[in-house]
Order: structure tokens, then C-alpha cells, then sequence
């Protein structure tokens, strides 16, 4: 019998080192107990957390554990705890409205989508455990079979099939159109959270989901996922009314409300969107423990987004008290607006390692890894956490190391695997033609977003390699276009991408900015041919490769053709996914990172901040601080119910 009795239990129970969190307080201030001790060096605390109950039964065994989840009954709380009603002022941080409202296929409008919507789960970072949502229980009956037991009582907005009740079918019908939209509809959504329910494989559609009846979802696993619960929870993933995509086309980009969360649009302009309870929401009687809903509903009665393109004018609003919410900030901006009458700041682990990162344009710098080589030793790696990160800092890997300590990294190995010898990347430079490959380096960067760090970033090569870096600023929607661009015409070399990846599992924690079907195709250069949008890698030496194209493309006539270290990573990510025991995965990710950080091309992890800041209004109660605050999927604030207002 394999070794795996307890191992998906183990994977749910994240060892995490962090000592003082913030526990939804809604009161904090910079230098308080939630600074942590030792986060900032070489993982001096890797003692394993033990998971609370609830998680452990929430994460039934993967391999025929007869663990099942189920909400566990505590009192309601007292509803004097907070405040019914008032109006949230919120502004969004990319200064710009929402690009659609799909949920399948728009990530960048976290605000309206996810209160709007419903999940099956929430999955709280900070208390390391699963909240039932669309689903009270779960049964992983074995490795590839789940069963959710769906929300009775759960109803569509007036707005949005007539405010009928949600069903299995609603549910099923949801999960299906992802494919379509990512092939499709242009969407962003990222595979790795339903390919193994659904996907398009040469040409076909293939699917697991059964609904034995209307509260019912079967899940016949596509593949072994050990973190498929964990995928429930992303914001992304919610039940839409079918009759309203089809009224619509088969797209809801025009289409505000159409799902079943505790708001609903009510104005939807350029310059401000607000939303307004939805009168058919549905109740959360069980209360887990430590949960953020409440029994009936949200205590805040709407909120309202006011659209500020200007970066200065949001900080100017939010400091006068005209906004209830700015967002995360770094240390530099905590002591600045320590004592500021309007401002909470919260503080928590920084646990996202290698969310951040520098990819390279594939297409053209696959054919030079020597150059790739030069770049990475060009970038001074501590030079960025001591100046970007006001010395709050550690080396970051597409596994978190203070995550995941039994999967992750050292630092020390990661510092002899990520050098800084600008002298010997001249000389690579230098020795392989970089001057005349690449006589000037190309960036995007966010006009709505403080840039410093693409320029330090830039900075470092143009002071190790003696190359002009241009800085090429685009507002949100050019930004996004510039960084899913085909291969071949990516008007970047490099790009600084992050992926705000969910912390709950080493697959996204941050291996899904390195994953060719995760984020590595998109950003990378689309090297990777995948089942779905991804572009194949252009290889003119290639015996299948037919020249250009009228509009100037190169194009292969087999699409399947993958570049072979695309393959790889994505073989061994695949790989890990689906190990029979914790002790195989672990070995399994090691590997793999030191062949990530030592092939150089495309993507390098860049050092994170190892505490977290969130700024909020003076008036907000009981905001969720760091890890979980800015993360919908985590039960962040836009998820969490429990928030008010104090109007005194």
C-alpha cells in the first residue's frame, strides 16, 4: 500500500513560520505585535503548524480516506459584534473600469466579481482552513472522485434568471464554459483551476462532472489534483445563470449581474460603479468556527467604487477620509502615513514568495541562454531587498519557502543558484553577441502603479551589462494586451509580471508564474503549446516550420509542437501534481526549482517583501489583515462579511 494515508491531510496542513497575526482586529498599527520574529532570515522556523480540526476535516484524504467535511455548529454570533448598513467607499487600484464582467473570463475586476458571485468554498490562509460557501460538505471518496453537497436556499439575483434557485446543473453548466472562454473569449482565467474537472484536449472537450441531483456535484477527476479543494475556492470559480449567457451570446462581458453573491450592481458608469444588497441572498446558518459570514447577510448595506486614474489623487482621497480602503503599501508608505487620522495599517506574514518575477519574451531568448545567464547574473538580487524592500526581505523561488519549508528552498541554496557577478555577466554579455542581439532591452510598465521596482530592476542591467533599458509606461488595458502578447510580437524583452497567486499550495505559491499552462506561456512568450490559447514555439529550423504568414507571423503546421524545456516543466509540474506520497512531492519540487533557476530562461523569482501591509480607513471593523486581506479566494475583505462600518 502506498505511503499516503495521511499525506493530503499533511498538504492542507501548512507549516507557515508567523507569530503575530492580526486576527480580523480591524485596529492596527505600524510596529505592532504583528511584526514577526525571523521572517527575514534563512528560515530559521520551519516548525509545521498543526491544522485546526476543521481543515483536517475539510481535507478529506485524497487516496479513499473516509474523512467527510461538514460546517461544524457553533453559536451565531452576536449580532452587536458589528454594525448593520453604510456605504463602503472603495476605489479600485488599477484606476480603470472593469474591462468586462465575465467571471470566465475577466481576473482584473476582484471587486464586483466577487460579490456578486458565490464560490463553493472559502479557504482562510491565516487560520489555515476550508469554509463552506455554494457547498456545506465535501467527500474526496478517492484520488479522483470528489462530491460536493450544494447550498439549498440558494437563489440568482432578481436580475439574473428571473432570482431562481441555484442548481447542480447551474453549477455544472459554470464549470463547462471555462475551456471555451479561455480558448475562445480571450479569457485570463487560469487553467490550473478546472482542467482537472474540464478541458479541451486535441480538439475535444472532455469533462468529469455528473449531477446525480439538484444539490449534488460529482467530480470524476480529469487528473489527480492535491490541491483540487483549494481551486473551489478561487475567486474565478462561481455559478453563473445560464439563461443569461445565453441571451447574451455566450458572454457575459456586457452582462453585470448574473450570479448568485450577496450584492448586485446597481450603477455601472466610467468614472463609478456601485453595488447594492441582493434581496435573494441566502444564509450561512452553520457559523464555523472563526468563519466570516454572518447568518443572514453582509452587515454593510453597498459599496461603491469610485474610478481614480491618478495614483496621488487615490492616496489623496484615502488620507482625507474619502475612501474606506487603499491596499497594500510597502514600509516605506507605513511610516509615511503612520499617525494619519483616516489610516489602520494591518500587518501579516509575507508568505508570497516568487509571485513576483522578471519573465524574459521566450521566442527571443530561448535560441541565446547564454545571454538569459548574463541577465540573471546582471540583476543585484540583494541590492533589490534592501532598496525596494527597505531590507525586509528574503529570496524569492516558485516555491515559497516559508510556506511550504518541506517542499521549498533554502535561502542559502537559492542564493548559490541566483548569483549577482556583474563582471561575469559582461563578460557573457560581451562573449555572445548581446550587444549587437540585443542592443537595447524593452519594458512594459503599469502608468496607473508606482514603477521603482522594474527600475531598479533595469537599472541593474544597465549598470552590469552597459545596456540602454526603455520604459515603455501603458494604462491597464494596453498593459495586460502587451503582456499576453503572441509570440513572436511581444514589444517587451523583459516584463514584470505578478501573479497575486493564491498561497494555499506549492502550485500556485508561485509555480504557476512558471508553469507553461499556468502563466509561464502567456507572459514567458507562449513557448509552450497547450491544450488551449497558447501559441507554439517558433522554431524556424524546425522541419514543420512553413515561413510567414501575410500579416508577417511565423507559423508551424503542427501545433503540438512544444519547445522541449517547456515540455519538461510542464511534464515535471504535471508530475508533482499527482505524487503518491508528501516525501515524493517534495523531492519531485526540488528538483524542479533547481531546474528552473538554473536553465535561466524565462522567468527569475525576485525577492518579496517578508511582511505584509494593508492600509484601511480609520471607520473599518473588523478587517481581515495579511495573509488573508487582499485575497478574495483567501476570504479576504471582499469576501468577508463581517466587516462594518463604525458610523459614531
Amino acid at each position: 500500500m502506498r505511503d499516503n494515508e495521511n499525506y493530503w491531510k499533511r498538504l492542507r496542513r501548512r507549516p507557515v513560520s508567523r507569530r503575530g497575526f492580526l486576527v480580523g482586529s480591524g485596529v492596527a498599527a505600524a510596529g505592532s505585535a504583528a511584526i514577526l520574529a525571523g521572517c527575514g532570515d534563512d528560515d530559521d522556523d520551519d516548525t509545521p503548524t498543526a491544522a485546526p480540526q476543521a481543515t483536517q476535516t475539510a481535507a478529506a484524504t485524497q487516496a479513499g480516506g473516509d474523512a467527510t467535511a461538514t460546517a461544524v455548529p457553533t453559536e451565531a454570533p452576536d449580532p452587536t459584534a458589528g454594525q448593520y448598513g453604510g456605504t463602503f467607499n472603495y476605489q479600485n487600484s488599477l484606476g480603470a473600469p472593469p474591462r468586462g464582467y465575465d467571471p470566465a473570463v475577466t481576473i482584473t475586476y476582484p471587486f464586483g466579481l466577487a460579490q456578486t458571485y458565490h464560490q463553493l468554498m472559502a479557504y482562510s490562509l491565516e487560520r489555515n482552513t476550508f469554509y463552506p460557501d455554494g457547498a456545506t460538505s465535501w467527500e474526496q471518496i478517492d484520488p479522483e472522485t470528489l462530491v460536493l453537497n450544494l447550498r439549498e436556499g440558494v437563489r440568482f439575483n432578481p436580475e439574473a434568471a428571473g432570482g431562481r434557485p441555484v442548481t447542480a446543473e447551474d453549477w455544472a453548466y459554470s464549470i463547462r464554459r471555462y475551456p471555451n472562454a479561455r480558448q475562445n473569449l480571450g479569457s485570463n482565467v487560469n487553467q490550473i483551476f478546472y482542467d482537472w474537472m474540464v478541458n479541451i484536449e486535441d480538439g475535444e472537450f472532455r469533462e468529469g462532472l455528473e449531477t446525480p441531483d439538484s444539490t449534488t456535484l460529482r467530480i470524476n477527476q480529469l487528473k489527480i489534483l492535491g490541491s483540487n479543494l483549494q481551486t473551489l475556492a478561487a475567486a474565478s470559480i462561481v455559478a453563473v445563470a445560464p439563461e443569461e449567457v445565453e441571451a447574451n451570446g455566450g458572454d457575459l462581458q456586457n452582462k453585470p449581474n448574473a450570479g448568485a453573491g450577496p450584492y448586485m450592481f446597481e450603477d455601472v458608469g466610467d468614472t463609478r460603479l456601485t453595488l447594492k444588497r441582493n434581496p435573494n441572498y441566502y444564509q450561512h446558518p452553520e457559523q464555523v468556527t472563526g468563519t466570516r459570514f454572518n447568518v443572514d447577510m453582509p452587515y454593510i448595506d453597498a459599496w461603491e467604487d469610485q474610478i481614480v486614474p491618478d495614483l496621488a489623487a487615490r492616496e489623496s482621497r484615502f488620507l482625507a477620509g474619502d475612501a474606506d480602503h487603499f491596499g497594500a503599501i510597502d514600509k516605506f508608505k507605513a511610516e509615511e502615513w503612520e499617525g494619519q487620522p483616516n489610516v489602520q495599517i494591518l500587518e501579516g506574514a509575507g508568505i508570497d514568495d516568487g509571485s513576483s518575477m522578471i519573465q524574459l519574451a521566450a521566442a527571443k531568448w530561448a535560441p541565446y541562454p547564454e545571454l538569459s545567464r548574463a541577465l540573471s547574473l546582471a540583476m543585484d538580487w540583494d541590492g533589490y531587498i534592501e532598496i525596494i524592500l527597505g531590507g525586509e526581505g528574503r529570496r524569492g523561488a516558485p516555491v515559497s519557502p516559508v510556506a511550504f519549508p518541506h517542499y521549498g528552498l533554502s535561502q542559502e541554496e537559492i542564493r548559490d543558484l541566483q548569483q549577482y557577478d556583474p563582471q561575469q555577466a559582461r563578460q557573457l554579455w560581451e562573449a555572445n553577441g548581446g550587444p549587437d542581439i540585443f542592443p537595447e532591452l524593452n519594458t512594459t510598465t503599469a502608468a496607473w502603479a508606482s514603477s521603482e521596482h522594474v527600475t531598479f530592476i533595469g537599472s541593474s542591467f544597465e549598470q552590469s551589462l552597459g545596456v540602454t533599458v526603455n520604459y515603455n509606461p501603458r494604462d491597464v488595458a494596453t498593459f495586460i494586451a502587451s503582456a499576453n502578447g503572441r509570440t513572436g510580437l511581444k514589444d517587451w524583452d523583459f516584463f514584470v509580471a505578478g501573479n497575486n497567486a493564491l498561497a494555499t499550495s506549492p502550485d500556485w505559491n508561485a509555480l504557476v508564474g512558471y508553469a507553461p499552462d499556468g502563466y509561464g506561456a502567456i507572459w514567458g512568450g507562449n513557448w509552450y503549446k497547450g491544450s488551449l490559447i497558447a501559441q507554439p514555439f517558433e522554431d524556424p529550423t524546425h522541419p514543420n516550420y512553413e515561413g510567414d504568414t501575410d500579416d508577417g507571423q511565423r507559423v508551424l503546421e503542427a501545433l503540438e509542437v512544444t519547445h522541449p524545456y517547456a515540455k519538461e516543466i510542464q511534464d515535471a509540474v504535471n508530475e508533482q501534481a499527482a505524487a503518491a506520497t508528501n516525501e515524493e512531492r517534495a523531492d519531485l519540487l526540488r528538483t524542479l526549482q533547481r531546474r528552473i533557476f538554473t536553465r535561466f530562461c524565462c522567468t527569475f523569482p525576485l525577492p518579496v517583501a517578508s511582511i505584509s501591509r494593508v492600509a484601511t480607513g480609520a471607520r473599518v471593523r473588523n478587517m481581515p489583515a495579511p495573509p488573508d486581506g487582499e485575497q478574495t479566494a483567501a476570504f479576504g475583505f471582499l469576501r468577508a462579511q463581517n466587516i462594518w462600518l463604525d458610523r459614531a
